[in-house]
């Protein structure tokens, strides 16, 4: 029967639900969506993501944004190519990134470069392609110089700033703050403006600043108070002659229902930047959401290997971990909702734990979860974002599968890998 479950289902979207009394995305039953591949295996909607994209495009769209796809959060070719129809922007950390987005037939005109530690190889890359780079360091301005003039090329550039604005998220997300390692403090920007004024950087044509300050963001007053520190220096550069310095970009960080507090929507954050940046001339307003594009969109279903009991608790081992889904042990809290794909009366918290070898391998110390026995299918919600990217070969185990809904059908999209490519480069 339609919505037949005790369990708690993404109170954001019905692209989940159960349907006479299994798990399903976008209609299609989970059970049967793995049945020929396997578990474990992540499942995403394209269509899913394309409205989510959409949807940030339509908020944005009274400030004159545009979005572009935050790629660390889901690389995967068919994810890409979707974004690619949809004729978005790219964000790209790597010299990998940039190349699958390539592949994918992105436009690197309208790709940007961040990241921390680029390597030269990296920039020449991005140079070749005209690849907007977003600077993070003076260093890297010497670096970026020296590579684009023996490329004799000029390149486009951001600055990215380290606004120096701490958002109330967990504090390995918050990338914003004074001590982050990301961007340049607005002291610092300022100098490599006047530096880029005084011809120190020739190759270098600087076009405006990016900020990022952190994930999951939980309310919208944090990047509000980010993006006037970002005013300040984009006024700074054009009262100095930089005419063209109008590129204004907010970066990402929407965040998405865990099942946790209620979080503010992509329309309330364009909501609280309207007053600050709305009917402005001199600037153009970027975006780069990623989480909350993918995020929601996709699953990871996993089986039960085993059960076992200790004192007062009951535990399932599954035939998935840390090395599939490393988020929940990277920051010790339980994250994802694990939902049985068949329905049943829950039967008290259970402690849910991978394979692997590290006793942070653990997914939840009390999921709500049926009486499940050894084959019965779990779900992992909103693992469409940051699932399948931090995934490793750790013990040599091999990584899932990749399936991909569109317009109501469902196709591979990546094989689960075979033992042996593990280590076929590798010579004894």
């Amino acid at each position: 029967m339609e919505g037949t479950s005790t369990f708690p289902l993404p109170s954001t979207t019905d692209h989940v639900r159960y349907t006479d009394g299994v798990l399903t995305l976008d209609g299609l039953a989970l059970d049967g969506l793995v049945a020929d591949v396997g578990t474990p295996a992540y499942v995403y909607s394209l269509d899913v993501m394309a409205a989510a994209m959409e949807r940030a495009r339509a908020a944005f769209a009274p400030l004159g944004g545009q979005v572009s796809y935050s790629v660390k959060v889901n690389s995967n070719q068919a994810v890409l190519a979707r974004m690619v129809r949809l004729g978005a922007g790219f964000d790209v950390v790597s010299g990998g990134e940039l190349s699958r987005v390539l592949a994918a037939g992105g436009d690197p005109a309208r790709t940007t470069f961040a990241g921390v530690g680029k390597t030269d190889e990296e920039l020449a890359l991005a140079v070749r392609h005209d690849v907007l780079v977003n600077i993070e360091s003076a260093d890297e301005c010497e670096a970026l110089n020296r590579v684009a003039a023996a490329l004799g090329r000029r390149v486009r550039c951001g600055i990215r700033v380290n606004p120096g604005v701490t958002v109330d998220t967990l504090a390995p997300m918050q990338t914003g703050s004074a001590k982050a390692k990301f961007g340049l403090p607005a002291t610092e920007a300022r100098a490599l403006l006047d530096a880029c004024l005084a011809g120190r950087y020739p190759q270098l044509s600087l076009l405006g600043v990016h900020m990022h300050v952190g994930s999951q963001v939980p309310e919208p007053s944090g990047m509000v108070r980010a993006a006037e520190v970002l005013l300040d220096l984009l006024e700074y550069a054009q009262q100095r002659g930089l005419d063209e310095f109008r590129r204004f970009d907010l970066g990402g960080g929407f965040p998405i229902d865990y099942g946790g507090p209620a979080v503010p929507t992509v329309e309330e954050f364009a909501a609280a930047l309207t007053p600050l940046l709305g009917g402005r001339r001199d600037l153009d307003v970027y975006l780069e959401p990623g989480r909350s594009i993918a995020g929601p969109a996709g699953v990871l279903v996993a089986q039960v290997l085993y059960r076992k009991h200790r004192p007062g608790q009951r535990m399932l081992v599954l035939d998935t971990g840390m090395h599939h889904l490393i988020r929940p042990a990277l920051y010790r809290t339980d994250v994802h909702r694990i939902l049985p794909v068949v329905a049943g009366p829950s039967a008290g918290p259970t402690v849910v734990v991978g394979p692997v070898c590290e006793s942070t391998d653990t997914f939840a110390e009390s999921a709500e979860l049926p009486d499940l026995a050894p084959g019965d299918l779990v779900a992992f919600m909103d693992a469409g974002a940051y699932g399948m990217v931090m995934a490793s070969h750790y013990n040599t185990n091999r990584k899932p599968p990749e399936i991909v809904i569109e317009n109501g059908a469902a196709r591979v999209a990546r094989p689960r890998e075979q033992w042996s490519s593990l280590f076929a480069s590798e010579r004894p």
